[in-house]
């Protein structure tokens, strides 16, 4: 069994990931006990996909998409309120963006010795990444903390503390 914990942001904001991946299904919370969201998504490399729930049946969002063993390429949400989260591996780094050119926010992680170390967003607005990764692909990985960053934005739109590009 694979495991991924860690920290996206600091102690005071950002939250907090614990997910377990095996035979292809990812299970686990992003954030704490009463803000954030369940994960339970499933994915094939060999058949190339992965989907599932972020959050609970009603209240939560959907992602579906593509994966191969060196690149990701998901949406996030619906058509009108989600983003669309492309990733690429490189050795021991993955990194891509999520949503559009204007309002996203940029991936670098990098993992080693299982060790995760990284930012989501630009040099000045953003958070850390902060982890440790066991027995799970790099890809999986770095989608994980991304969507962590995901859904730590959306939870904090409109209340002045996105903590990167404007909610999104």
């Amino acid at each position: 069994m694979g495991t991924i914990s860690g920290r996206v942001g600091g102690a005071i904001g950002g939250y907090d990931i614990h997910a377990t991946v095996e035979n292809g299904v990812i299970s686990g919370r992003i954030g704490g006990m009463f803000f954030g969201n369940d994960i339970n998504l499933t994915y094939s490399m060999e058949k190339g996909f992965i989907k599932g729930r972020l959050g609970g049946t009603i209240i939560g969002r959907s992602v579906e998409g593509s994966l191969s063993p060196n690149s990701l390429s998901i949406r996030i949400g619906g058509m009108i309120d989600g983003n669309n989260l492309e990733l690429t591996v490189s050795d021991n780094s993955v990194y891509g963006r999520c949503g559009g050119p204007v309002f996203g926010f940029d991936v670098d992680i990098n993992l080693t010795d299982g060790q995760a170390i990284g930012r989501l967003g630009g040099g000045l607005v953003g958070m850390d990444v902060k982890g440790s990764v066991a027995d799970v692909e790099p890809i999986i990985a770095g989608a994980l903390f991304a969507i962590v960053y995901y859904v730590y934005q959306v939870n904090h739109r409109g209340n002045g503390s996105s903590g990167g590009s404007n909610g999104n």
